[in-house]
């Protein structure tokens, strides 16, 4: 009697884990097609490691594949490619469709609304994967040279394991579907300093705290200063002015002194992007660098970024 009590409250607890826990992915591996996000993803839903970086999301000046994503040039054609891959054991072709957005600099990128449409190309995915090119139009890519691109894989056989949030960096990290790729890259000579925006952006409704993190794989053999600006310059102080790595140089200005460095309690309101600005600055020829800045909230999630590659050799 004991036994079968216990079986039953066992398989009653089974039933509601079930219930709360959803699937590790909505579809059979055999038909799970999938776009890295980084060069580690194997298809795993949620992912880990770096969400926009996605090595299989290349921009190409051609519609012949390039070696290396390139940065798209303002004002003209530029073409997308999209490696959509199947896993070990696949069986059958996958139809779908893949769609294409692009976005403004900077992370915090709410979904959908901080996004623009691009395009859609129709595929059949065969066991051993496929790349879709996409064309995006010359009118649809406009100044800054930089921005964030988000590729959505849909289909009715491989559907989204986890239903999509206005958190567009935990979509991408949920579903293997979606993958995300912003890159930058910056040529710094010498006394010849070199601005580029950064956006912050809060894809919540509610006003939140954030940090932004900065970290350099590679250092910049120069100076990086990050510009917060007087609205949020006055907000980050009234919060308690928490940084590590950096030093104040100006009224709005910070100079990054470490290869790791953090601004902690930046106050931002619900839907709000504000533009910040970096600056790279350099007295001497440099070799490659490379400077990755991220937002994260209160809790420590990952809201996104820019990956910033310093003098890169063509």
């Amino acid at each position: 009697m004991v036994k079968a009590k216990l079986a039953t409250v066992l398989a009653g607890l089974l039933a509601v884990a079930t219930l709360i826990a959803p699937a590790v992915n909505a579809t059979p591996y055999q038909r799970d097609v999938f776009v890295r996000d980084n060069v580690s993803d194997v298809g795993n839903e949620p992912s880990t490691g770096s969400i926009y970086y996605s090595p299989d999301i290349k921009v190409c000046s051609t519609p012949v594949p390039c070696a290396v994503s390139q940065n798209p040039v303002v004002g003209v054609n530029n073409y997308v490619f999209v490696t959509l891959r199947r896993k070990a054991g696949a069986v059958g072709n996958v139809d779908g469709s893949l769609h294409l957005y692009r976005s403004n600099l900077g992370g915090g990128t709410a979904w959908p609304a901080g996004w623009t449409y691009i395009g859609t190309a129709g595929s059949t995915v065969p066991v051993s994967g496929t790349t879709v090119m996409i064309t995006w139009p010359g009118w649809n890519v406009p100044g800054p040279a930089h921005f964030c691109l988000l590729a959505r894989w849909v289909s009715n056989a491989d559907p989204m394991t986890f239903a999509e949030t206005s958190n567009t960096q935990q979509n991408a990290q949920r579903n293997n579907n979606i993958a995300w790729r912003n890159v930058d890259s910056v040529r710094v000579r010498p006394f010849e300093p070199v601005r580029v925006p950064y956006t912050i952006g809060n894809p919540d409704r509610t006003d939140a705290r954030q940090a932004l993190i900065l970290e350099q794989p590679r250092p910049f053999a120069g100076a990086i200063t990050f510009d917060l600006g007087q609205e949020l310059t006055a907000r980050w102080k009234a919060a308690g002015g928490r940084a590590t790595g950096v030093k104040q140089v100006g009224e709005t200005q910070f100079q990054v002194v470490d290869p790791k460095a953090r601004f902690d309690g930046l106050v931002l309101k619900g839907d709000e992007r504000v533009e910040t600005a970096l600056t790279f600055e350099t007295d001497r020829e440099t070799g490659p660098a490379e400077l990755h800045v991220r937002q994260t909230d209160a809790q420590g999630v990952d809201l996104g970024g820019a990956q910033y590659l310093i003098n890169e050799k063509d």
